[in-house]
């Protein structure tokens, strides 16, 4: 596709005939000229990590290399930005999102990330590792420099939450033993497809997985042996702890079943997947800082007290609250009569309410909402610390502070490090994510008019299009379409006035002579 762009941009000029290859091999040393060669890159990689640290003092950067034939040979590296960590433990909801996605450069490694989530549901990445692949060895040395990090908070107060990887959930299981994990129901499904195929039982797994309430969820899985015992057993032996609401924790007032916060991350830094270690280093680095600035920004400009994504939140359940009756019981506790029959109790003490999304969220449902406006109260005392203004602004109060060039360091390479073995894999690397074959694609990117030009197919002027074209032929053509006949060949000149004077008569709605005249002959 490159290759095609730069052929049709070239046709006139004397690289025209420029072969395939000759493209290439030009595009890789650009590439090197832009982002550096690989083995100079990996030379001065322990004095970025130096150089990083004193930019942005208090994070922990840790370098792990092999010594092979007596010199060190790189084998993966953990960032964890100060401002980052700190945000996160003064700001964010206690949960954490797991993730790997491959790398296209060089050595064809492992990006390994921990996501939190921010009070406005926006992800919020807490530390990030490049290896050289994914399984129980390192995401056990991820996880134990992530555990050291975020070590004032205990790990029964942590929320995990990962895909099926088997490296990934030993890791976890030995870690942090005690604290809860979820497990991404969008992955549970991929998995229980392969098996269990079709639309039916995906649905009613997606129903199961978002019921709140025991009761609710011991039906929903009654509706599954219903269709398929195999596809009851095969769920009955997965701990709903890890995949459905009415199970998890209200700890950690999140309620999400998808891991879309690492994925998230991951195509914000789409573009850095294929660069040498330095430059992808520096990209992430690079979009942090920008994001912590763009967040502060938003927040100086923010009116409301929670942010727009609540705000959503809290106008959909306004639609559920109009469709219940309130009966108050004392102070703070009430029996809300919901529209399809069912009754709920609302303590606004304790803020619960028996459908249980109020204890899973930190928002009011829409059964809270009715005995707030009841009550004359206002909507945000009852939202969740965790969705507050203030919380934002100490997720993102510091900054990550930003680095020069290696050209500007003093003394660089005086502890080179080897890059790994080269790794080739069949195939053209690819940036998109494999997409299953149940999932709907993605969306098309609406074309630009910018810089479009107009070109008129029946006079072939510029500036107008065939619909809008005031010349001759066009005015002949609509006579003749509302007569019913077919185009004249060889109109005359006067042939053409009275159709046109008949066309302007029948526009102001006259009714004149020309109008009413008998039609011409062909």
């Amino acid at each position: 596709m490159e290759y095609n762009v730069f052929r049709e941009i070239t046709t006139k000029t004397k690289y025209s005939h420029v072969s395939s290859w000759t493209f290439y091999r030009a595009k890789t040393k650009a590439r090197k000229m832009l982002d550096g060669s690989v083995k100079e890159q990996y030379a001065i990689l322990d004095d970025y990590c130096k150089r990083l640290l004193a930019t942005n003092p208090g994070s922990t950067v840790k370098l792990k290399t092999d010594l092979v034939n007596g010199r060190r040979q790189f084998q993966r590296i953990y960032i964890c930005l100060k401002a980052c960590r700190d945000g996160w433990l003064g700001g964010c909801k206690p949960l954490i999102g797991l993730d790997g996605c491959f790398l296209k450069g060089y050595c064809k490694g492992i990006l390994l990330a921990a996501v939190g989530i921010d009070g406005n549901n926006s992800m919020f990445p807490i530390a990030y590792c490049v290896a050289e692949k994914e399984n129980t060895e390192v995401w056990t040395w991820f996880l134990e420099l992530l555990k050291a990090d975020i070590g004032s908070l205990s790990p029964t107060k942590v929320t995990m939450m990962s895909d099926l990887q088997k490296g990934l959930e030993n890791a976890v299981g030995a870690i942090f033993s005690g604290c809860e994990v979820r497990f991404c129901v969008r992955h549970l499904h991929a998995k229980f497809k392969k098996e269990y195929p079709g639309l039916l039982l995906k649905q009613l797994l997606w129903a199961a997985a978002n019921t709140t309430t025991q009761a609710e969820f011991a039906r929903a899985m009654q509706e599954v042996k219903n269709v398929s015992d195999g596809a009851y057993y095969w769920l009955a032996g997965k701990n709903p702890t890890e995949w459905t609401k009415s199970h998890i924790s209200k700890y950690p007032k999140c309620d999400i079943l998808v891991n879309n916060l690492c994925e998230s991350f991951n195509a914000a830094i789409l573009d850095a997947h294929d660069k040498p270690i330095i430059t992808l280093l520096e990209k992430i680095r690079f979009w942090l800082m920008s994001r912590f600035y763009n967040k502060k920004a938003e927040l100086e400009k923010m009116t409301q007290p929670v942010g727009k994504r609540i705000l959503k939140i809290i106008e959909k359940q306004k639609e559920v609250a109009k469709h219940c009756l309130v009966t108050r019981s004392d102070k703070f506790q009430f029996q809300v009569q919901y529209s399809n029959g069912s009754a709920l109790v609302v303590d606004l003490e304790f803020r619960t309410c028996t459908c249980r999304r109020f204890q899973l969220s930190g928002l009011p449902c829409g059964h809270a909402l009715t005995t707030i406006w009841f009550m004359g109260g206002n909507v945000f005392d009852y939202v969740h610390g965790f969705y507050k203004k203030e919380s934002l602004q100490k997720a993102y109060e510091q900054s990550v502070h930003p680095m020069p060039s290696p050209n500007m360091w003093p003394q660089t390479g005086l502890n080179p490090i080897d890059p790994p073995p080269e790794t080739k894999l069949p195939g053209r690397p690819k940036k998109a994510r494999r997409r299953e074959t149940d999932e709907p694609p993605p969306a098309l990117k609406k074309a630009r008019r910018t810089g479009q030009v107009k070109t008129c197919s029946n006079c072939l002027k510029i500036g107008h299009r065939r619909e809008t074209c005031k010349s001759a032929k066009v005015v002949e053509n609509l006579v003749v379409k509302k007569r019913g006949r077919p185009p004249l060949q060889n109109p005359t000149e006067s042939t053409l006035l009275r159709k046109e004077r008949r066309l302007k008569q029948h526009a102001k709605g006259g009714t004149s002579g020309a109008t009413n005249a008998q039609p011409d002959t062909v």
